[in-house]
């Protein structure tokens, strides 16, 4: 590239820390035991209820739904580059956004703690209606971070862009690899600091806190308070090998283990952000494509998050092949550019109405303004009328699995992969009144491992 991000602050961070992280999932990560293990949902539009019990008022903060975020400045496909006035080199998002068929609503770029904003390029996201987020690393440490002129400086120009800004300050901060990890009394204290900056100079700014999903027991140590969070984030990669190793394949691993621990102790109090999400489809030690993997576990990953994470309100993923660029440190290619296979799953992942494409107005729709139809779970009562999209979400212990979709006890539709949980079923086929529907999930020998029944209405 003509002009490359700052090595020490993007590739070496977020690729070797993720990467080390992940070496120690097998051996801390269990399955996850207190989610149902089947959700049926149904497209309609979200009651006022289920609204203001998704929604804690946080700013920035949608009622219900989800942002969608990329980060695509290292997807080589992407043809059309704009260099920013610190000669930091981005990909247009536009180029993206035509490959996978949807706009996003934010886009994240990394900045070395000491380097100058790029006012230029926060500013052109602001203007194409783009959610600004940044990545804050202080790679040389904790005691630069001051109350001084850079700091100062840093938040008026913030301030200054008019962007909405998501600031995502030192994270990972509970992994060995980062810089700002060794003492979690002085990183909350620096975390409060520029709470503090941001605050007197940038009300546009969101300081967001986010660890990494391991290791996850020293995770509450680093959290700076609830007066200093606004969102709280988490990083979390799929790798087919632990550390780039044939001898420690990790298949099994979900994702949604890997956000629980997060959500479960913060998402009550605080919006959730997944900051950096990725599935792999080739790993430098077997340079094989496996874009089923990635497939699954995308389709898995979003799936769950209007059935069982009402709370994650903005998902980011990290298109990229790090193996092209910088294979001393990156053992995975990521993109969903640059394999139709996983591009497709990708598009389909996000297509539901429930992901949100644009930052919505600071102010509420008017009252009359009907809710936006989206997945939502279905209850005991639902009525159905007309052609009704019906999805679920489901796992067993691995995500190797199918559904089977039946109207009392006659099977209706049946999917072996994630993104085609979903069809369209026509009510008018079924006699009016109650009926029972069973959603019924499936391992590999074909044994059903969870089931869910719902008691519809349909009418005509």
């Amino acid at each position: 590239m003509t002009a490359t991000v700052d090595r020490r602050c993007s590739v070496f961070r977020l690729l070797q820390c993720a990467l080390l992280a992940a070496c120690l999932l097998c051996a801390q990560q269990g399955n996850c035991t207190h989610h149902p293990e089947a959700v049926l949902t149904l497209v309609r539009p979200p009651t006022p209820a289920e609204i203001a019990n998704r929604t804690g008022h946080a700013k920035y903060e949608p009622a219900i739904g989800c942002y969608l975020g990329a980060y695509v400045d290292f997807d080589g496909s992407l043809p059309a580059t704009i260099v920013d006035q610190n000669k930091t080199e981005h990909r247009d998002p536009g180029g993206f956004e035509k490959i996978v068929g949807r706009a996003h609503s934010m886009y994240f770029f990394y900045l070395g703690y000491g380097k100058p904003l790029p006012l230029d390029w926060v500013k052109w996201l602001a203007k194409r209606n783009k959610f600004v987020h940044i990545a804050l690393e202080p790679n040389d440490g904790l005691k630069w971070v001051n109350d001084d002129k850079y700091l100062n400086r840093l938040a008026d120009e913030m301030g200054r862009s008019s962007a909405r800004i998501f600031l995502r300050f030192a994270s990972e901060m509970n992994g060995r690899w980062t810089a700002y990890h060794q003492s979690p009394s002085e990183y909350r204290k620096k975390f409060k600091l520029v709470h503090d900056v941001m605050r007197r100079h940038a009300p546009n700014v969101v300081m967001v806190w986010c660890p990494y999903c391991l290791p996850k027991d020293s995770i509450p140590d680093y959290y700076p308070g609830d007066d200093a969070v606004d969102w709280v984030g988490i990083n979390m990669y799929n790798v087919t090998f632990h550390n780039n190793n044939l001898n420690s394949g990790c298949e099994a691993e979900h994702p949604c283990d890997m956000l629980d621990t997060v959500y479960d102790r913060y998402a009550s109090r605080k919006p959730i952000m997944v900051c950096e999400y990725g599935a792999t489809h080739m790993a430098a030690c077997k340079p094989t494509a496996v874009p089923d993997f990635a497939c699954r576990k995308i389709g898995t990953f979003y799936n769950a998050l209007p059935a069982i994470y009402p709370r994650v309100k903005c998902v980011n993923y990290f298109d990229s092949n790090t193996l092209q660029f910088a294979a001393d440190l990156a053992f995975n290619d990521y993109s969903v550019t640059d394999n139709p296979e996983v591009r497709a799953a990708y598009s389909m992942a996000v297509s539901s109405s429930y992901f949100l494409d644009a930052p919505l107005q600071d102010k509420p729709a008017p009252p009359t303004q009907p809710p936006t139809p989206m997945p939502m779970p279905m209850h005991d009562g639902d009525r159905l009328k007309g052609n009704v999209e019906i999805s679920c979400w489901a796992r067993s212990p691995s995500d190797h699995l199918s559904v089977r979709y039946s109207l009392d006890h006659f099977k209706i539709y049946s999917a072996s992969t994630p993104d085609k949980w979903a069809f369209i079923w026509p009510a008018s086929k079924a006699a009016p009144g109650k009926h029972t529907l069973l959603l019924e999930v499936l391992n590999t020998k074909g044994k059903v491992v969870a089931r869910r029944a719902v008691t519809v209405v349909v009418v005509h």
